[in-house]
């Protein structure tokens, strides 16, 4: 008899084409997650995938039955966000995905009082850039620097990122603060990606000659890289303004502010656990106007 559970394995395995990626998605062994296709294919008594070298590739059969299973997904997901939702109980996980530098300098420094409120609440943090889909419970809710475009979601834009340069007391002692030009001066900077493309345009605009002593897509990266005195770099201003070990460097304007998206199921909105920390992060990332000066 077909196990409606095995539409998981089915469609994870569908979405990341091996089994070792599937039985990480599942948190599984992949073995596992093999042995549940092996048994779904003999209960339904066609093949669903074909394995190639680059994967595993739906068969005609698989195709068939893709649609069938995504429906059933939705609708299992559906009940479990509408269980979840009416919950109104203090306690349980909550799945939070946000960029690895919102979690670093602007979350988890307030966690403590967040745990000394809600102490049957355990957040499960996901830093990630990747997009997470919140129709299929991969997060409860989400955080990111571009507005989310998924169906269904209540979305919020809670403050702004300001960015200026930086660099560490050190560096200055060493190389002076550049004042006129930035050339001569040693410069970090974003990975060379689309996503960092307009922070990327406004330092290399203003470098007149600068080396490029590294580039990287993590800004807690380039931030540690900064206060070791590497080089100067673009940085958070709520941030970067209150830490002693940096200078802020006297260059006119910043490029565009980043904007701080919130996104949660429309289905969840309800649920205690989920509203006490949306309040949490409300607070913590709705920074007063007076502390966000523009770069």
């Amino acid at each position: 008899m077909f196990n409606w559970d095995d539409v998981r394995y089915f469609l994870t395995l569908q979405r990341q084409a091996t089994l070792a990626a599937a039985g990480a998605a599942l948190k599984l062994d992949p073995t596992t997650v093999g042995r549940r296709l092996v048994k779904l294919e003999e209960e339904l008594g066609a093949r669903l995938f074909d394995r190639t070298p680059a994967g595993y590739v739906l068969t005609e059969a698989g195709h068939r039955l893709l649609p069938r299973a995504e429906r059933i997904e939705r609708e299992a997901l559906g009940v479990e966000r509408d269980v979840a939702g009416e919950d109104q109980k203090l306690e349980g996980v909550v799945k939070l995905t946000a960029t690895e530098m919102l979690t670093t300098r602007f979350i988890a420094p307030h966690l403590r009082r967040f745990r000394e409120r809600y102490p049957q609440v355990q957040l499960d943090l996901n830093c990630t850039n990747l997009d997470v889909n919140l129709a299929r419970r991969e997060a409860d809710i989400a955080l990111r620097l571009a507005r989310p475009t998924q169906e269904d979601l209540i979305i919020k834009r809670l403050s702004f990122i300001h960015l200026g340069l930086y660099a560490s007391r050190d560096y200055v002692d060493r190389f002076g603060l550049p004042k006129d030009s930035l050339a001569g001066h040693q410069m970090i900077l974003f990975a060379s990606r689309r996503p960092f493309r307009r922070e990327n345009d406004w330092v290399e605009a203003r470098m007149d000659g600068a080396h490029v002593a590294l580039r990287s897509d993590s800004v807690s990266a380039m931030y540690a890289a900064t206060t070791a005195g590497t080089g100067i770099a673009l940085l958070p201003c709520l941030v970067a303004d209150h830490d002693r070990q940096l200078v802020r460097i006297p260059v006119e304007g910043g490029p565009e502010p980043r904007q701080i998206w919130q996104a949660v199921h429309k289905d969840l909105r309800d649920s205690a656990r989920i509203r006490a920390v949306l309040d949490f992060l409300g607070k913590v990332l709705t920074a007063p106007q007076e502390r966000i000066s523009a770069a």
